[in-house]
This record gives C-alpha cells, sequence and structure tokens, in this order.
C-alpha cells in the first residue's frame, strides 16, 4: 500500500514532516488502553493490539496493518469516516487528523441520537461533551454506553482537538500509532452500538438525510 515517501528512502520528503518517533509508536495512556478493554471484546482487543505491533514492525507488516485498518473504518459515511480512513495509510507517523476524524464520526451519531429525541438542530452546533449530556438525559437507561463516550471524549476527542502538550514520558507526540489503532476499533464498536440504539443515528451511519 503506497504512502508518501521514507520508508523505502525514495525522495525522503516524509522526514521533514515527521511526527512521531520509532520509540513512541506502542506507547499508550492507560485511560485508553482501559477503554479500549471495556468497549472491545477480548479477540477485538487482542487483534487491535496485534496491529499496533506491525504498525512498528517491517514494512510488509505495515502494510498489512495499514490495510487492516483500511478495511475497518471504511464508508459509510463518505464523511468523515473517509477522510479518517485515508488517514490511516500514513501511519505510524501521522495520528491527530485520524483521531480527529474519528471522534468527529461519534460526534454526528450522537448529535443524530439526540436529534431523534429532541427535533432541536442546535444539538449540532454543541460540542460533544454536552451533547452526551443531552443523549444521557433523552435516552435513559444507557449508562454503561454514556461511562464509554464521555471516556472516549476525555481521553481521546477532546484531546485530539485542543491539547498540544506531550506527556510526561514522550518527547515529540502528543498520540501514538498504537492509541490511533486502538481508537479506531473502539470507534466502530461504539458507532454500532449507537446506530443499533438510535434510527437516526443508523440513518446518519448509512449516509441518508435525517428526516422527521
Amino acid at each position: 500500500m503506497h504512502f508518501p515517501y521514507e520508508e523505502d528512502e525514495a525522495g525522503i520528503i516524509r522526514g521533514r514532516h515527521r511526527t512521531s518517533d520509532a520509540s513512541e509508536y506502542l506507547l499508550a495512556e492507560r485511560e485508553i488502553v482501559s477503554l479500549a478493554k471495556d468497549v472491545l471484546s477480548e479477540r477485538e482487543y487482542l487483534e487491535a493490539e496485534e496491529v499496533a505491533k506491525q504498525l512498528a514492525g517491517k514494512k510488509s507488516e505495515k502494510d498489512l496493518a495499514r490495510a487492516r485498518l483500511v478495511s475497518l473504518v471504511k464508508p459509510p459515511p463518505k464523511r468523515p469516516i473517509y477522510y479518517a480512513q485515508y488517514e490511516m495509510l500514513f501511519l505510524p507517523r501521522w495520528t491527530r487528523d485520524a483521531l480527529r476524524y474519528l471522534g468527529d464520526f461519534i460526534d454526528m451519531l450522537v448529535k443524530s441520537a439526540v436529534y431523534e429525541k429532541t427535533s432541536d438542530r442546535r444539538v449540532f452546533g454543541s460540542s460533544l461533551g454536552p451533547a452526551i449530556n443531552l443523549f444521557q438525559r433523552y435516552w435513559p437507561g444507557y449508562e454503561s454506553l454514556v461511562d464509554l463516550l464521555q471516556r472516549y471524549n476525555r481521553f481521546l476527542y477532546r484531546g485530539a482537538k485542543h491539547d498540544f502538550t506531550l506527556p510526561a514520558n514522550r518527547k515529540a507526540h502528543r498520540f501514538t500509532a498504537r492509541e490511533v489503532v486502538l481508537t479506531a476499533f473502539i470507534t466502530m464498536t461504539l458507532a454500532d452500538r449507537l446506530s443499533t440504539v438510535s434510527r437516526m443515528a443508523k440513518e446518519a451511519r448509512n449516509d441518508k438525510m435525517i428526516l422527521r
């Protein structure tokens, strides 16, 4: 699978835009690992960790890992999933945009679910945190899902959008390839759950116009 330069040192363009170091590829904040274990089945979690390890391996292993992520993160909907899928091709070096687009997907589904109950379009202009609070209010009985969404927002989406500080154990990178891989698996599983709960979330996921 092609991605711009450097891996075979053809042109070495990627070196000018390096945003990660190989020594950091497999680091992950404990909150993200904990979230992955709580969201994913054991099989899914082990697969995600294996994909992350492949991204730190030889070129052929990286290609296999990217191919798996592209097959996991795929449209519909075209936006923002198409953009998130594209970012998978730039792992393990570039990470922040992948997390933002994955988070945008969850943001869209949560707000669609809220809109189903309220018919209030203002929810689409809110941040994810307040939208999750509204989801909790209008979809009672899904406390476990709400907790996972709140943790997703706190440790992943909010950080990808607003936090440019580096964790104490990192020298060059706010998010790592391993964290992106775990987030990709988490995101698609949470999307499945939201689509099961809400008709409008399901329609948004399938790129259908939301109608009352």
